[in-house]
């Protein structure tokens, strides 16, 4: 029996005629043969610029003649059927290929729902500063020295004085204590240097705010007490003159938090005004003790121990005490989302208080004397 396949003489014959055949450009099995001189298709975007954009749009968006853009929710076949049958309204219409190609192109272009969101212009999404973050901005503007940061050391620096006046003569010694937490009794703060009758302490440096918020400051003593904090003319507590079975004193005050702020208490046994230490010390000398604590935001009343002390003094901080609206906290953390009426109305407000803080202090920020030659320039 013959073998049926062809051998290997017949099939490099059949390759080599294949060869010749397509190297003289004779089989073109794939490439269709071209009409000499027929133009070429016209795209999409051309047959739309001319026969579709005169009552659409360029850009699909209307006129005059149509004024609602091009928009639907047909599929591109859909759409090329509908142009093939019923455009341009009068004159020729779209041949099948023609309604094709412009509807590939305008569903793409402008009439699909992903062409239109692609063609609408960006939204600006309106943002604003957090309340903390205004607040820190203008203390910032305002603060001067106040970028330092928090002082590392820990503590409170505490002068102790033999009399009640706190001249700087009087002054027995000074040292670095936790906190300002003492029961005297009637006794003095040392053996040597004080009468038990007549002495008188001063505390000074800065309290760290951990957080943002109103702190409420808390003085306990039996005699007078003047509380400094974040204003070294204004005292936040003055129980200088107070009444005898009164013996606890407080005061708030708005903190921004992770700053350091100026504080400064003083204390003094004795009656304010005459010094009548001579008939004084003919009876027995009173109890005296003296406790400082604070009340953060949220949380209980403790004392204000060495962990938010230190003995390092610093400048006030300008914190706007004017009342804000609630931030937007939908996502979990604040957030500036809306400029509310509410939100206008407290940055006029805040913008006054400001003002009025630099008309107040501005010898200090513009670091002009006030009887300085140029001071107007």
């Amino acid at each position: 029996m013959k073998n049926s396949l062809p051998t290997n003489r017949s099939v490099g014959r059949v390759a080599l005629g294949c060869g010749l055949a397509l190297g003289a450009g004779i089989v073109t099995a794939q490439t269709p043969k071209k009409k000499p001189g027929a133009a070429p298709p016209k795209s999409g975007a051309a047959i739309f610029s001319a026969r579709c954009a005169p009552c659409h749009g360029a850009k699909g968006e209307g006129s005059s003649l149509y004024p609602k853009a091009l928009g639907g929710d047909r599929t591109a076949a859909e759409l090329a059927k509908y142009v093939q049958a019923s455009m341009p309204p009068s004159g020729k219409k779209c041949t099948a290929p023609e309604a094709r190609q412009v509807a590939g192109y305008l569903y793409e272009q402008f009439y699909s729902p992903l062409a239109r969101e692609r063609r609408k212009p960006p939204r600006a999404a309106l943002s604003r500063l957090t309340v903390r973050q205004w607040r820190s901005a203008v203390a910032d503007l305002l603060g001067g020295e106040n970028g330092a940061p928090v002082p590392a050391e820990r503590g409170i620096g505490g002068e102790y004085y033999r009399d009640r006046f706190r001249a700087s003569a009087s002054r027995v010694f000074q040292r670095i204590d936790s906190q300002i937490r003492f029961d005297f009794g009637t006794k003095a703060p040392a053996d040597d240097g004080f009468l038990p009758h007549y002495f008188s302490m001063r505390w000074s440096g800065s309290v760290i705010a951990p957080e943002t918020g109103e702190y409420e400051f808390v003085v306990r003593s039996d005699h007078a007490v003047q509380l400094w904090v974040n204003d070294n003319e204004t005292s936040l507590i003055d129980a200088r003159t107070r009444s005898a079975n009164v013996t606890e004193f407080k005061g708030r005050i708005f903190l921004l938090g992770g700053r350091a702020y100026p504080l400064r208490l003083e204390f003094s046994k004795g009656t304010n005004g005459v010094d009548d230490t001579e008939s004084a010390k003919k009876k027995p000398p009173a109890p005296a003790k003296v406790a400082l604590f604070w009340k953060r935001p949220h949380l209980v009343e403790e004392p204000l121990t060495e962990r938010n002390l230190s003995p390092k003094f610093v400048a006030p901080t300008f914190v706007p005490a004017t009342p804000f609206p609630p931030d937007d906290r939908s996502m979990g953390y604040e957030r500036g989302a809306a400029v509310s009426r509410a939100w206008d109305e407290a940055t006029i407000n805040g913008a006054l208080e400001t003002a009025d803080f630099v008309v107040k202090h501005l010898r200090q920020l513009s670091g002009v004397p006030d009887n300085a030659s140029d001071r107007a320039a």
